[in-house]
């Protein structure tokens, strides 16, 4: 039997594994979890946890596969790898989370408890798993990545529910498909288990028959609903699209290699690949130009030579810019500012004469990257961070307004790095005012792997959550548009996704309202944080073994 268990979570963490890229078997995910829901079903909640969390940390090492690919750009291996275990091992938590919660629920159901299992099916099963995604993105700065949602980026019907549910709302359907194969796969082979077992097996009555037929394929119904509401949303998008404002935009890739020193070669170089390639996308007559995250390297406002660099770019593009740049502000000397400077990650919208229009400081930084946790408690910390500085977060979504000569105005909400793969970010945008979201950032960090095309994937759900248009700007990455429905056009080089340079000319329709989304006024209270509270409520209540057991053989 242990055999078989470990068969069991190592096909579903393999399968797990390949709906996500570099394999992109999307469909795989609607069974994945099969071996791993008919342990949990049949375990304790104690045991269910540890198999799943098993499942988990073989699917999250595997999946962050790209972790590595930060070695040659100068992060010691062994940190590295460590790193990427103990990220995997902790995301793993959240599988045992659910697998704990729904083990409580399935022995509360019992055998013969129809009714109560078509509630654990439809409802209570997808809502756990939602909470638990939706904590895994929350705890601890959070991690919110290759939710399973996710992998069904393209099936642009489907996802159109992350408008009303999240993305969260993709992964319940997930969810839901699995729980009802694993129901067949236990009717099904009821006889074969009681015979192998010796235990006496009568055909269950025609109610519960009825009953447990509903168990099995009302998800299934339900899924094609949310598909079928989905398809007339894309295709409604689809006709009105030529009747919202056009904004032409350009999008600068340079690829620059990453570096932690101010090295006057790579600037000499950037400078080179911005002139070119700002030039070419001039003759385009763009509305609005994207550099990447950090493309200023100077210090903004102090520095004299970061004017300079932006003055020769925005000439060079004939249009405003939005730069992601590092923003140095002059405080009072104190304990959390040792050197009477807050540095910040930002992204400035410069007019077509390089005058700051407006600017965003990033809110979500990334631990041990841009700061060290506690770094502001205790200054002597900040040594630790690898650029050697801290930066200290935004707080508000700062929308940035960009006006054409004809009098057409756009809002815009800023993102940088990784803010794209965070929900409540966008949604805090779009309820600002922003009618369109800017993503700067620089995958180049990793360099040779997938993990840029997965970050392109979290960042799509973006648009269709809250009904409004995203650009994305990579240094090195996936550059790329989204429209409010989620359909995307990446800048390429011939097979390449990323790892080169280049620019992408893209007209874009924005709406001047979003496009109809629950989820942006109601966000994560409909589905992920009532899961979240669930889980945690049946975590804290122990159910006795025993109660279990007894419940197990009615």
């Amino acid at each position: 039997m242990m055999i078989l268990k470990l068969t069991a979570t190592l096909l579903s963490a393999l399968l797990l594994w390949s709906a996500f890229p570099p394999s992109s078997q999307s469909q795989s995910i609607w069974f994945a979890l099969v071996p791993l829901m008919l342990i949990i079903r049949t375990h304790v909640p104690k045991r269910a946890f540890a198999w799943a969390w098993l499942t988990g940390l073989l699917f999250w090492c595997a999946t962050l596969s790209w972790f590595p690919a930060i070695i040659k750009n100068g992060g010691p291996w062994i940190l590295v790898v460590l790193g990427q275990v103990a990220l995997a091992a902790w995301c793993a938590l959240f599988f045992g989370l659910f697998a704990y919660a729904s083990a409580f629920v399935w022995a509360w159901a019992g055998t013969k408890g129809s009714l109560k299992r078509i509630l654990i099916v439809t409802l209570l099963d997808p809502l756990l798993w939602a909470g638990t995604e939706y904590l895994r993105g929350k705890v601890f700065t959070g991690f919110a990545w290759n939710f399973l949602g996710v992998s069904q980026v393209t099936n642009l019907p489907l996802v159109q529910i992350a408008s009303v549910l999240g993305v969260y709302g993709v992964s319940a359907l997930v969810i839901l498909v699995n729980g009802s194969i694993t129901s067949i796969i236990a009717r099904t082979t009821e006889p074969f288990v009681a015979r192998f077992k010796r235990l006496p097996f009568t055909v269950p009555a025609f109610p519960e028959r009825v009953r447990r037929s509903i168990e099995s394929f009302l998800p299934f119904g339900l899924v094609f609903c949310c598909w079928a509401w989905g398809l007339n949303r894309v295709n409604t998008w689809i006709k009105t699209e030529q009747t919202h404002p056009i904004w032409r935009m350009a999008i600068i890739q340079p690829n620059i290699p990453c570096y932690f020193i101010n090295n006057q070669e790579l600037i000499r170089q950037q400078r080179a690949v911005f002139r070119e390639q700002n030039q070419m996308a001039k003759l385009a007559s763009p509305d609005l130009t994207i550099w990447h995250e950090t493309a200023v390297p100077y210090l903004v406002p102090g520095d004299p030579d970061a004017f300079t660099f932006i003055r020769s770019g925005v000439e060079n593009t004939g249009s405003p810019v939005l730069s992601g740049v590092m923003e140095a502000e002059k405080v009072p000397i104190s304990c959390s500012a040792p050197k009477g400077v807050y540095y910040y990650n930002a992204a400035w919208l410069f007019d077509k004469e390089g005058k700051p229009l407006g600017s965003y400081r990033k809110q979500h930084l990334v631990p041990f990257g841009e700061f060290i946790p506690f770094d502001k408690t205790f200054p002597i910390l900040q040594k630790l961070a690898p650029t050697g500085i801290t930066c200290m977060p935004g707080r508000d979504a700062s929308i940035m307004k960009l006006t054409r000569p004809n009098g057409d105005t756009l809002h815009l909400g800023a993102l940088i790095c990784f803010e794209d793969t965070i929900p409540e970010l966008s949604r805090k945008a779009v309820r600002a005012g922003a009618q369109i979201l800017a993503l700067v950032t620089n995958d180049a960090w990793f360099n040779g792997s997938i993990e840029p095309v997965q970050h392109l994937h979290q960042a799509i759900f973006r648009a269709i959550e809250n009904g409004v248009p995203m650009v994305r700007c990579a240094n090195s990455g996936v550059s790329a548009t989204v429209d409010p429905v989620g359909r995307t056009t990446a800048l390429t080089s011939k097979e390449l996704q990323a790892d080169f340079h280049g620019f992408l000319i893209r007209p874009l329709a924005v709406p001047t309202t979003p496009l109809p989304s629950l989820y942006t006024s109601a966000g994560d209270w409909l589905l992920a944080i009532p899961g979240a509270l669930l889980s945690i409520l049946l975590a804290l209540f122990h159910l006795k073994p025993q109660r279990f057991l007894r419940k197990q053989r009615q």
